[in-house]
């Protein structure tokens, strides 16, 4: 059927319930940690606790913020703070 394939339109909802069910997302949040001033940039839980030695944190609720460029961001700043950890 010429044309066919110009004509066909795919429809995907994928709801916070998909999130928290498929995905494991806290309470079915698409971008972690809600996205207030007092919990974005600086305010985000950091890649390093403060509090327990040589436990580090990368994901969408940890600095720099959410989403892939921001999951992407922070597993290289942790990897930094690991790498600066074993330097001599």
């Amino acid at each position: 059927m010429p044309g066919l394939r110009e004509q066909l339109v795919t429809h995907r909802m994928f709801t916070p319930f998909d999130f928290r069910d498929q995905l494991g997302a806290h309470q079915g949040s698409a971008f972690s940690i809600e996205p207030i001033l007092t919990q974005s940039a600086w305010f985000r839980p950091h890649n390093r606790d403060s509090r327990i030695a040589n436990l580090y944190l990368v994901g969408a609720g940890t600095h720099p913020g959410a989403g892939v460029p921001g999951v992407i961001g922070s597993a290289k700043a942790t990897a930094g703070l690991m790498v600066e950890q074993l330097a001599p």
